[in-house]
């Protein structure tokens, strides 16, 4: 995609240049007018040449196009999803979730590891957090304080009748007496 993106730019800059150059060339009078009727009349009498212009041009059009469209999609990054909820439409990225998420489970100690998984399909956000946590703590009732205040801070963020499902899961419990022989 990216060699697709450089030649659509460099297209882009010499159609734009070739329409500047021959608009200075024009307003300048470098070309008689008798000059490019002469021209055009050769194109007309030979049907070989209009053909080979009349294709040229429709590449020209097409290419054109690909790079307007290239250039509306660029206003977007592609990790941006939208959301409809009761706001309207809420536009954030992937990074912004997975940063609040990430700044939301910093604040319990107990959290060693985070692995985020998120997935939009239409309308529904699916967060999948898989964590590594000390051992000795009670893990539903974590599960249950750390999928709370996750919510809280989705439901400041995304706003309410959005779709989305957060998903906590501890994959790794680490020894308590472990951890403190590396810190010693």
């Amino acid at each position: 995609m990216k060699v697709i993106n450089v030649f659509i730019q460099v297209f882009a800059i010499f159609a734009f240049l070739t329409i500047g150059s021959l608009m200075i060339i024009v307003s300048l009078h470098v070309l008689t007018m008798e000059d490019a009727l002469l021209k055009i009349q050769e194109l007309y009498e030979n049907p070989w040449d209009s053909f080979q212009m009349g294709t040229t041009g429709i590449l020209f059009i097409f290419v054109g196009l690909i790079f307007a469209k290239t250039l509306v999609k660029k206003v977007r990054r592609d990790d941006d999803v939208v959301l409809y909820g009761k706001w309207g439409y809420v536009t954030v990225s992937i990074r912004a979730i997975d940063d609040l998420v990430r700044k939301g489970l910093r604040k319990f100690d107990v959290v060693r590891d985070i692995q985020l998984e998120t997935e939009v399909e239409a309308n529904r956000l699916k967060i999948v957090a898989n964590l590594s946590v000390l051992s000795g703590w009670n893990l539903p009732e974590l599960i249950n304080t750390i999928q709370k205040e996750l919510a809280d801070r989705l439901g400041k963020m995304l706003g309410g009748g959005v779709n989305w499902e957060l998903i906590v899961n501890v994959i790794k419990i680490i020894d308590q007496p472990a951890v403190m022989e590396k810190v010693s």
